[in-house]
């Protein structure tokens, strides 16, 4: 297994921070790539820019340690590095987007009822 250092990481930071600006600050109206408003909360999500950042930098970590430099596409070419983390990152960047992101539950969007959100309406009993 690789071992993954400080500098392996430093090359993804622009990566992840693209990823956070172009699918995940649009589904919260107050989500903000400003360094005084990373720690403001999303949604009812209970997640910050700052905590979704730290989950994408972990998923590098494990996309890194998940690539394998000598597999081969089905044309026969390597893939590189940063095209796997991409991929990973993207796949595993949007299976937390659904869970979070649910409009019909509550999240993303102030848009649902509070009392729709929390299953406590006439309307869905």
């Amino acid at each position: 297994m690789r071992t993954v250092t400080n500098e392996d990481l430093k090359k993804y930071h622009g990566m992840v921070d693209h990823y956070i600006r172009k699918s995940v600050i649009k589904n919260w109206t107050d989500a903000s790539m400003v360094k005084s408003r990373q720690d403001v909360s999303l949604g009812n999500s209970g997640l910050t820019i700052a905590d979704i950042r730290q989950y994408l930098l972990m998923e590098v970590v494990v996309g890194l340690q998940k690539y394998n430099p000598n597999y081969r596409s089905a044309d026969g070419l390597p893939v590189k590095e940063s095209t796997f983390i991409f991929r990973h990152l993207h796949n595993r960047g949007g299976q937390l987007m659904k869970r979070v992101c649910r409009k019909r539950s509550g999240y993303g969007f102030w848009m649902t009822q509070l009392e729709k959100a929390l299953g406590e309406s006439k309307e869905q009993a």
